[in-house]
């Protein structure tokens, strides 16, 4: 953001060249680190178009809406913007039930993008539970989820979805159990702290994908500090302090949201150069 609440277009620009040159596999939009929820629906086009023309890297977009009308749309938009896969977390706030959820999706999966399911009941206050996505998995563009459960019995029960649909994707969304996730047939992450650190969340993830998890576990042990200290206050303000310090942003914010506190910036910035 510029300081006047503009979107910063040119910071934006900066952090996709920035990706590209690190080699980064795809980038969602407009997801919770991309201020979504601060974020109308006609910048969220923008942002949309934006990207699709300035990167050759593969897009994602967000869709997430506690409306499945909105979200709905949000999908329309991306796939007028050439955007063909799309990141719809849970509905928010409202809590459905998981019949709610899964009719949610399947409304979703009609407009003609691929879906990935999204879920983290710390931010959305509901749990999409894997008997619920064994009711979607005939639908085939539900194509994986990004899942911030972070228990071995959350992990064991998707690897058990996926051998019920080989090509069903289940992606990490939680940095600090990502080694763990991926010994249960994980397909990667959708990382928080990829948008400060690419090139070693890559090397992470190329030595899970070698099913080197020795050496993986060594070098995520050196991560923690940094991965809990980017949401030492709300996400994303921890993450824009780093990126204003490697220059390639304005650490500016929208309401309620708001510059990293003063107190955390020596000491996550510390963290941030002994990874």
């Amino acid at each position: 953001m510029l300081k006047n609440g503009d979107i910063d277009f040119t910071s934006f620009k900066n952090l996709l060249g920035f990706h590209s040159n690190a080699g980064t596999d795809g980038i969602v939009l407009v997801g919770t680190t991309g201020e979504s929820a601060t974020l109308n629906k006609n910048e969220k086009a923008e942002i949309f178009e934006f990207a699709n023309s300035n990167t050759d890297i593969p897009l994602m977009a967000g869709v997430g809406s506690s409306s499945t009308t909105d979200a709905i749309e949000l999908v329309e938009c991306a796939l007028e913007n050439d955007i063909r896969e799309c990141l719809a977390v849970t509905p928010y706030y409202n809590k459905p039930s998981q019949i709610g959820l899964e009719l949610h999706y399947k409304e979703l999966s009609k407009v003609g993008a691929e879906i990935i399911l999204y879920n983290v009941p710390g931010r959305t206050g509901v749990d999409l539970l894997p008997s619920t996505i064994e009711k979607l998995l005939d639908i085939r563009k539900i194509t994986g989820i990004k899942e911030a459960v972070n228990t071995k019995e959350r992990f064991l029960a998707l690897s058990k979805i996926k051998d019920k649909r080989s090509d069903f994707k289940l992606y990490s969304g939680d940095d600090p159990s990502y080694v763990e996730f991926m010994r249960f047939k994980g397909d990667g992450v959708i990382s928080v702290a990829a948008n400060i650190m690419p090139n070693e969340m890559k090397e992470l993830s190329n030595l899970c994908f070698d099913k080197n998890f020795s050496e993986a576990e060594k070098i995520i042990k050196n991560y923690q500090e940094i991965f809990k200290l980017l949401f030492i206050e709300a996400s994303p303000s921890p993450c824009k302090y780093i990126l204003e310090k490697l220059s390639l942003l304005e650490n500016n914010l929208r309401l309620p949201l708001h510059p990293l506190s003063e107190v955390y910036r020596d000491k996550i910035y510390e963290a941030f150069k002994n990874i």
